[in-house]
């Protein structure tokens, strides 16, 4: 009887690794239930109130960003779909690719918040609550995409080991769905910015 082709074998989750699997999907609830929470509070008071809300320009950086973090989040899942099969050097590159995205997205972030941050100086206390209120949230996602970064920092660090192969790669798996996880928390975000009247052009 022929041997299973790796590209066929599912990623084994190890006893001895399930908490940190259960770890990481209670964080990925607590992060979605905190998100739902601060875009229902914003809706309130800068949707459903009857003061108008501040218009805010999304600084041009941040368009880039998102699409650095898509394509951090492809490379990964292609790091994912090489290590199920085996093919360690291109699990290895995609690995490498995606943490250097990420630490690119990480600076261009901070130079993004900064300038929603001059955007807030330059309003009146009285106006610049919504401003206050997108930054809160886009240093919150990045603050938790920070964490992410840590972690595929030691994937990344474990695959150069020889740590991880067709079957055991459990650490791989999670570190894609959380970045996956964040690009939807993100987008949600853009679609929160845009269709409540804030500015997303120059």
């Amino acid at each position: 009887m022929s041997k299973p082709s790796p590209s066929l074998v599912k990623t084994r989750v190890y006893p001895e690794f399930a908490k940190t699997s259960f770890l990481v999907y209670g964080l990925i609830v607590s992060i979605a239930i905190f998100f739902v929470g601060a875009i229902v509070a914003y809706l309130g008071r800068f949707v459903f109130s009857s003061h108008p809300i501040t218009p805010v320009v999304i600084p041009p950086i941040l368009w880039i960003n998102t699409l650095l973090l898509l394509i951090g989040s492809h490379l990964l899942f292609r790091g994912y779909r090489a290590v199920r099969r085996e093919q360690l050097q291109k699990f290895r590159r995609y690995l490498s690719a995606s943490l250097t995205i990420a630490c690119i997205f990480c600076v261009l972030q901070s130079i993004g918040m900064y300038e929603l941050l001059e955007q807030h100086w330059q309003q009146s206390s009285r106006t610049s609550g919504s401003v206050a209120a997108v930054l809160l949230m886009v240093f919150l996602h990045v603050a938790h995409f920070f964490a992410g970064l840590l972690g595929l920092a030691f994937v990344t660090y474990q695959a150069f080991q020889g740590r991880y192969d067709h079957e055991y790669h459990n650490g791989v798996r999670l570190a894609a769905i959380y970045w996956r996880f964040l690009d939807v928390i993100w987008l949600l975000l853009l679609w929160l910015f845009y269709s409540t009247g804030t500015s997303l052009l120059f």
